[in-house]
């Protein structure tokens, strides 16, 4: 029962870039709210560093989720 294929381990290799794809969109979205939530905290002059720290693990996230996606092969 893998992360990406919980259940019988049905599904193939087009499955598994759907359930990325999903993933992508997820931490997409969030990524994109950590960047407004970044730049309204520096407009503002408030610390922002917690929230660059985690807009750099989102797109951490997003990089290696887009690596893992082109590398379906679908």
């Amino acid at each position: 029962m893998g992360l990406f294929n919980p259940g019988s381990g049905t599904g193939g290799p087009r499955a598994k870039a759907q359930r990325l794809e999903v993933l992508l969109g997820l931490i997409g979205f969030f990524a994109f709210m950590a960047v407004i939530q970044t730049v309204v905290l520096e407009v503002r002059g408030e610390s922002a560093g917690g929230s660059a720290v985690l807009l750099a693990v989102l797109l951490a996230l997003l990089w290696l989720i887009l690596r893992a996606r082109r590398n379906t092969g679908t």
